[in-house]
């Protein structure tokens, strides 16, 4: 709701009129929103990735920020890469980024940026947990 009403704000033509352009530009988005619930194909479905993103293909999309220089992994996060990659390939140096977009739409947040963020800002709804239990037969 608040970004909805910032990026209204943002889109007043002349200062002069505020509330009335506002409320014009409200009436508009909504018969566009109205138009496109009632016809889908009308929606082009071109939306591009974000600036400085990486498409991994099947609906995988690297999301900026991004470690500026390459990261060598130490401790348990080089123990854990070395057994994803293989124990006996030597560990490469390689960037972290701090989201990923799902292929239904959501967001994958790392560790490594939200940690910088005060605990009230964490958005824990996004955060994932994976535990895998293998079964031997």
């Amino acid at each position: 709701m608040e970004r909805t009403i910032g990026n209204l704000g943002q889109e007043i033509r002349q200062p002069s009129k505020p509330y009335e352009n506002l409320a014009e530009e409200g009436v508009r988005r909504c018969r566009v929103n109205a138009l496109l619930a009632i016809m889908p194909e009308l929606d082009d479905g071109i939306h591009g990735f974000p600036k400085g993103s990486i498409d991994l293909r099947d609906g995988f999309v690297l999301l900026r920020k991004r470690d500026k220089r390459p990261w060598l992994p130490s401790g348990e996060e080089a123990h854990a890469v070395s057994e994803f990659i293989g124990g006996s390939r030597p560990l490469h140096r390689f960037r972290r980024w701090a989201r990923l977009r799902l292929p239904n739409g959501q967001i994958a947040r790392s560790l490594w940026r939200e940690k910088f963020k005060p605990s009230t800002q964490i958005r824990i709804s996004r955060n994932v947990k994976v535990c895998m239990i293998l079964l031997m037969l």
